[in-house]
């Protein structure tokens, strides 16, 4: 099996990891792991396309954009948006919240270490996986808080965001949102939020509700 094929298992893998990590995070430290593996044992990550080629595949018949398109002016009134969405089950309005396709293709993965080497995870591959772990924990958010008064407060961000050319990443946000009548839920409620221009979206909606 190629070292190209292994680290793709790997990605598929670290999705159904433990939840106390971020899908995204698992992902990324699966793929180190192997690659430190692979290198050890004198092999070389080899790739069948370049990520270049990849890449132009992904991006045929998307708009071309420059900036996050229906983004918050900060990380608050994001997640207040949020709030406001699961208290009406707006699904298109938590869809605005997020990485477009074409957000994804020409302003986060050129950006990400994941796209560079020594992973060069393939575009397609990693917005499957970001996609999937969106869904999943949207569907949980509006299972247990849609229609109800939520309220969501951002208890704190570590300090530094990872930088990614002009992409500063907030992880690991740890907030609390509480419900009339439902249990309250405190800690990784919501997946990286990526900041650019001064303007805020969620990459995701991962969490481990």
């Amino acid at each position: 099996m190629s070292a190209r094929f292994v680290i793709v298992a790997a990605i598929l893998l670290a999705a159904c990891s433990t939840p106390a990590e971020d899908p995204a995070a698992a992902a990324a430290r699966a793929q180190a792991e192997h690659v430190k593996e692979v290198v050890a044992a004198g092999g070389t990550v080899d790739s069948i396309l370049p990520i270049a080629v990849h890449l132009e595949r992904f991006r045929a018949g998307l708009p071309r954009v420059d900036t996050l398109a229906s983004a918050s002016p900060s990380i608050e009134a994001l997640t207040q948006r949020l709030a406001t969405a699961l208290q009406s089950r707006d699904t298109v309005a938590m869809n605005a919240m997020v990485l477009s396709r074409a957000e994804f293709a020409y302003l986060y993965y050129p950006e990400s270490a994941m796209s560079k080497p020594p992973y060069e995870a393939p575009p397609e591959l990693l917005w499957g996986q970001i996609l999937a772990s969106s869904d999943d924990g949207a569907g949980k958010l509006l299972a247990r808080f849609g229609g109800t008064t939520v309220r969501i407060r951002v208890i704190r961000c570590p300090d530094a965001p990872e930088q990614e050319g002009a992409n500063r990443l907030h992880t690991r946000c740890e907030a609390e949102m509480t419900a009339p009548g439902v249990p309250s839920l405190k800690g990784n409620l919501f997946g990286t939020v990526i900041e650019r221009n001064g303007q805020f979206k969620f990459v995701g909606f991962a969490n481990r509700v």
